[in-house]
């Protein structure tokens, strides 16, 4: 006779929790006991490790990486499964948050810090033109590519929100309106045109991937000095001409940016109050309305050209991490150990992120209508294709941030000790403010298996959690469109499936050969 405890013992670890949690979810089926089975799952699974090392960006593993893969796909389907055995409404407490403490605006406090992210701008911008002309030493290129791009990216949507803090046109553009005011009395700013939406928004994202990797010389600290004047005083100009908050939800790239990403963070001011909800408990406090931020930099509301920019967000990720591949470059007639320059592939970069973004949105579009096609027949639970995507697009947005978060993990504990050195002897090489005179910057930690372990399972485990939190606000989405359970359910899995393949396409991404 067989005995029931040998057998359990020699189940995979990963069987018997998925059991467990089955078992606990059926019953209880409380959303704070599905949360916490949703977040417990990928600590708990074992990973086998593997050796690698750093290059560029990101690590190249020198042995397979299948139980990476493995894992992260299995922990993405995991969830898919458990929502499908809690009620339909079984994500409904996910958007609620914790009152932290009452906070007080001081309105002081943020016109003198307005002021001084002004002089910091502009003192960059010297900085360029002037400075090192070692992107490494130049407090420009490591301001914006560095301190901006990277780290202050990842802590708006993860975490605070600063970008309404050290906006670099606040300043600009209250005291250009006083100085209008008295000049021309009684002008008004005009309306937004309802037929451009936000598709400058789309044409400035596509152009800033096209200047960050196609661009032969994206890091030189003149020229891009030169180009974020020229856009800074471009943008004044759209300001003064449409109003702050108009352009800046419109046409201004790096607000839409950090508004997307800010949705999901999970400490948020709402009517003087911090809060503290799990990642995207924004997005799912109103499904109808879009991105939801407490009314700190406004709304981008649901519309075809917002959600072309959502998923643009992920896509232009995603292409940053294939363009170096050996597959792409293999592709483009490329030798990856012989790679002549960005200049020579100007055209197939642009082609590619085109293209990629493209059919990023044609296979979403096609999913999500199949997933509604699939799920009722009744034209009552039927919608146009364009409001479907616009709908549905922000549930990729925890991918994006969680792939650009995983993608410059590794470049920004490198360059940030560089940012430090920077900081410290920004008064003369004699003075240091930091105490770093002896200090020299290192990337030995990708030379030792402890680090390299550390780094990887932090990016593969970030990857991994932004396709959970995608999957929970894209479920969530879904709720209460149908007429049940099993219609809510049958809608859902062809996006499911597309999360479960995007999830197999990070990880391969992070761990795939780069060259160039």
């Amino acid at each position: 006779m067989i005995n029931p405890k040998v057998i359990l013992l020699k189940m995979p670890a990963q069987v018997i929790f998925t059991l467990i949690l089955v078992r606990i979810i059926s019953c209880w089926r409380q959303s704070a006991v599905v949360m916490l089975a949703l977040l417990a799952t990928p600590i708990l699974m074992p990973i086998k490790l593997s050796f690698a090392h750093a290059s560029g960006q990101s690590f190249v593993m020198l042995l397979p990486t299948d139980f990476y893969t493995l894992g992260g796909v299995f922990v993405v389907a995991l969830t898919i499964v458990l929502l499908a055995l809690v009620p339909v409404t079984g994500t409904s407490g996910l958007h609620h948050s914790l009152a932290l403490c009452r906070i007080k605006r001081r309105r002081g406090l943020a016109k003198s810090i307005h002021i001084l992210a002004f002089i910091t701008f502009f003192w960059l911008l010297l900085s360029g033109w002037y400075g090192p002309t070692d992107p490494l030493r130049n407090p420009l290129t490591l301001g914006f590519w560095t301190v901006f791009w990277m780290a202050l990216v990842m802590g708006e949507g993860l975490f605070f929100g600063v970008w309404r803090w050290l906006n670099p046109w606040v300043f600009a553009y209250h005291l250009s309106r006083q100085l209008i005011g008295q000049l021309i009395v009684g002008r008004q700013v005009l309306p937004w045109p309802q037929r451009l939406a936000y598709w400058p928004g789309v044409l400035l994202l596509f152009g800033f991937a096209a200047f960050t990797l196609a661009d032969p010389a994206p890091t030189d600290p003149s020229r891009l000095a030169s180009i974020i004047f020229c856009y800074w005083l471009t943008t004044l100009i759209g300001m003064l001409i449409f109003g702050f908050r108009t352009w800046s939800r419109h046409a201004e790239l790096f607000s839409m940016i950090m508004l997307s990403f800010g949705a999901l963070r999970m400490i948020s001011l709402r009517a003087g109050q911090l809060r503290l909800g799990m990642p995207g408990w924004q997005v799912m406090t109103n499904r109808q309305t879009g991105l939801q931020t407490g009314g700190q930099t406004g709304v981008l509301k649901p519309h075809l050209s917002a959600a072309v920019f959502l998923l643009m967000l992920l896509g232009v990720g995603s292409f940053d991490g294939f363009n170096e591949t050996f597959v792409w470059l293999s592709w483009i007639n490329v030798n990856p150990l012989d790679f002549p320059g960005r200049s020579a592939i100007i055209v197939p970069t642009l082609s590619g992120i085109l293209f990629a973004n493209l059919i990023l949105v044609v296979i979403f579009g096609v999913l999500i209508w199949l997933g509604m096609m699939a799920a009722s027949d009744n034209p009552q639970y039927r919608f146009p294709l364009t409001r479907l995507i616009s709908i549905y697009a922000v549930s990729l947005l925890p991918i994006a941030l969680a792939y650009h978060v995983a993608h410059y993990l590794p470049s920004l504990l490198v360059e940030i000790q560089y940012v430090a050195l920077a900081v410290d002897g920004m008064f003369g090489k004699d003075v240091h403010i930091l105490g770093l005179q002896d200090f020299h910057v290192t990337n030995g930690f990708f030379k030792h298996l402890d680090w390299v372990r550390m780094i990887w399972l932090t990016q593969a485990g970030i990857v991994v959690a932004g396709h959970v939190v995608s999957v929970l606000i894209a479920h969530h989405l879904a709720t209460g469109r149908y007429r049940n359970r099993f219609e809510t359910l049958v809608s859902q899995l062809p996006i499911a499936l597309f999360m479960i393949g995007y999830t197999w396409l990070g990880l391969w991404l992070l761990a795939a050969p780069k060259g160039g």
